[in-house]
């Protein structure tokens, strides 16, 4: 019996614009009216997580900075290094000068330090390596790059085990790469219709709906045992 969904934000319950589905918040109600507490994940900073949490209605813990930072009931855990994301964008801006323009949020996050996709990826990469135990992931809306030990299924095991869940209880959603230690993390793993290719070949279930229409036909298929049921 699926207990918690867990899901991406950002392509998953939003478009490509940032603006959330008025379906998926809906859908998140309809899962938490049904005793189903709904995780938010994503690699945004956890003030902005906490707040959408919040006023959309979810019980579950939040899992942020892509799995870097958990919070559940009003307190946070912190699951990666701090400060390597920084440095690593301060050499780059030795490098690169105004060409790397940083995200707003960066001064409130823990552990991941997000950068605007403004050079190519690679390059980034080969600076970024230079530095042991930091990674760069591609959201495909920003760099993040933080301590190489966490990823979101880090963060969302540490989550259930915090809220007294177990992994045969939950279900992922999510859209791209870095979702994929999510899913991985969850009994269900699924998809929604504009997800990469490569990650809808590990999906239980792929929505024939794309964005939070998406989300909310897979809240459906939970909600009425079509997946998700012993």
């Amino acid at each position: 019996m699926i207990k918690a969904v867990a899901t991406d934000v950002d392509g998953t319950i939003t478009d490509d614009n940032f603006i959330i589905s008025i379906e998926a918040i809906e859908a998140i109600r309809k899962l938490e009216g049904n005793g189903i507490k709904v995780i938010l994940c994503s690699g945004n900073a956890l003030c902005i997580l906490k707040a959408l949490s919040r006023y959309i209605g979810c019980t579950g813990p939040t899992v942020a900075e892509n799995g870097g930072v958990v919070e559940y009931m009003g307190k946070i855990k912190i699951l990666g290094e701090r400060g390597l994301g920084r440095r690593a964008i301060d050499h780059l801006r030795l490098v690169y000068g105004d060409l790397i323009r940083e995200s707003w949020s960066n001064p409130h996050r823990y552990v991941d330090a997000a950068i605007m996709r403004t050079i190519d990826y690679s390059k980034i990469v080969s600076e970024v390596s230079k530095f042991d135990g930091v990674k760069v992931i591609d959201s495909g809306f920003a760099y993040h790059i933080l301590d190489r030990k966490v990823d979101k299924g880090v963060g969302l095991l540490e989550a259930i085990r915090w809220a007294g869940i177990n992994k045969e209880e939950v279900a992922g959603v999510g859209d791209s790469m870095t979702d994929a230690e999510l899913l991985r993390a969850a009994r269900i793993r699924c998809v929604v219709a504009n997800g990469d290719e490569l990650i809808k070949r590990e999906a239980d279930y792929v929505s024939k709906s794309a964005f939070g229409k998406g989300f909310a036909e897979i809240a459906e298929a939970i909600l009425s045992g079509k997946i998700g049921s012993p």
